[in-house]
């Protein structure tokens, strides 16, 4: 089975001879000794998002699951395979064609259909206002690896930079790795798993705003997203993917793309739901409000938000979520962003026009009341970018997620206190040994948290492990797990 993009299968000799005094070697390389790792690789979108083309379909150069060539669509129409230098995605979403000259193919072909949506098996237009053979592919920063905006990959004078290879590969994250590999005891390769390092390409807006258009948040943002939502404070990107794996195709690929569920730190809101029917949290808080390339229905694109947080007021995006000109998400004075209603409810449900989904039309009015607390987990809730939430008695007490989580070295337990009483907060092993006490003490009605710093009572760093913290107040006994991971 061929699940090597051609480029990869190219020797390295070869690959260094063609980017002379580069400091390259591979992912190929990578992977002599760090196999599992380079194995998901292999399965992730990262590789296809620049393919070079040599006269023919390039129908083994995709993990077999991928949309194409599963729908091996052949190049638009007055092109053949012998005009094509390389192609633009292809694993999922959408494929794009540049041309012998290294200009992306934009118009001039019948009815200037030139990107293939796969989601829909549809011929969409792309840049009709570039006449052909003047777009010039200028995307390398985040579709190969080693990118230099100086030169002309393969003396193409549309490419408009240079390149060690096309895909997000191996040392693009990693860095150069041939020092690492003649010295692999005495010199590491960059492991960074900061947010900040996957928001070097998951993101379009120079100062990390959403940008949006056609009603729709753009692709790309996932990053620029995360900055806007309540997750900036807690679990980062890497804390819920795997950077190795894929997403898209999680449940067929090699490896997990996503790591935690929902309900890992919001235990209290995933057990409780005034809604009667089966949504799950990431159908109403991450909703496919954003598009790469198809647009499923008036409320519905390909791309789930990395929003989370919902604007539970009556109001639509045109309203409550977008600038007037629908160029950016609007943000709040916190910097926070929501998404509105009609994205959270209208995959499923209809609005008073008909569009949506197929179940019961509501209004936003209707939406808005049901919306509301829907949790139980808090009294007077107005959440339409207005801080309702800070002066509101918690109606109970309750243990609330530990942030981060998985964490090193420290982590902060969030609770609430329904009225004044003694509380003791504590850390177990999974053998039900006691292993630290951070809280135990009276504390008033109202929202409250406590740190762990990842110490037993002696003192001592404990080892990485899963451990349970467990909440005693006068109405309740509540755990939760928790993950070390030094």
């Amino acid at each position: 089975m061929k699940r090597l993009s051609s480029l990869l299968l190219i020797p390295i000799a070869v690959m260094l001879l063609a980017v002379p005094a580069t400091a390259y070697v591979g992912s190929d390389t990578c992977g002599m000794c760090h196999s599992d790792k380079h194995a998901k690789w292999v399965d992730s979108g990262h590789p296809y998002k620049l393919t070079e083309i040599f006269g023919a379909a390039p129908v083994g150069d995709f993990p077999p699951f991928s949309y194409y060539p599963n729908d091996a669509v052949d190049p638009p129409d007055g092109y053949t395979w012998d005009d094509i230098s390389f192609t633009i995605g292809g694993y999922g979403w959408k494929m794009r064609w540049i041309d012998s000259d290294g200009y992306i193919i934009t118009s001039g072909v019948a009815e200037d259909l030139v990107q293939y949506n796969f989601e829909n098996q549809s011929w969409v237009t792309y840049h009709t206002n570039d006449e052909p053979g003047t777009k010039p592919y200028d995307c390398g920063r985040c579709h190969t690896t080693g990118w230099s905006d100086e030169g002309h990959q393969n003396d193409l004078p549309g490419m408009h930079g240079t390149f060690f290879a096309g895909g997000v590969h191996c040392e693009q994250c990693h860095g150069e790795g041939d020092d690492h590999v003649n010295d692999p005891t005495n010199v590491d390769m960059i492991v960074d798993p900061s947010s900040e390092a996957c928001g070097q390409c998951h993101t379009r807006n120079a100062e990390n705003h959403i940008a949006a258009s056609g009603g729709f948040i753009r692709h790309h943002e996932q990053y620029d997203e995360w900055l806007h939502s309540p997750h900036v404070n807690g679990p980062g990107c890497n804390t819920c993917h795997d950077p190795h794996s894929s997403v898209k195709f999680d449940d067929v690929a090699e490896g997990t793309g996503t790591l935690l569920s929902c309900e890992g730190c919001h235990a209290e809101e995933a057990a409780f739901s005034e809604h009667n029917a089966f949504p799950v949290c990431t159908d109403c808080h991450m909703a496919q409000a954003s598009k790469s390339a198809v647009a499923f229905q008036a409320y519905q694109a390909d791309l789930k938000t990395h929003i989370f947080a919902i604007n539970t007021a009556p109001v639509g995006r045109t309203e409550g979520m977008f600038t007037e000109d629908g160029g950016l998400v609007l943000e709040d004075a916190e910097g926070q962003s929501r998404v509105t209603l009609d994205f959270a409810c209208y995959g499923c449900h209809k609005d008073e026009s008909g569009q949506g989904g197929s179940f019961s039309t509501k209004s936003l009015e209707d939406l808005s009341e049901m919306a509301i607390n829907i949790h139980g987990t808090s009294v007077g809730v107005e959440d339409d970018y207005a801080d309702a939430h800070d002066d509101a008695v918690p109606l109970r007490t309750t243990l609330h997620g530990a942030y981060p989580n998985p964490f090193n070295p420290n982590t902060k337990i969030a609770f609430d206190v329904g009225h004044t009483q003694q509380v003791v907060i504590e850390v177990y092993d999974m053998a039900g040994q006691l292993v630290a006490r951070i809280a135990d003490e009276v504390f008033t009605a109202g929202e409250h948290s406590a740190a762990w710093y990842g110490k037993n009572q002696a003192g001592r760093d404990v080892a990485s492990g899963t451990y349970l913290v467990a909440l005693r107040g006068d109405d309740v006994v509540q755990s939760q797990k928790i993950m070390l991971v030094r």
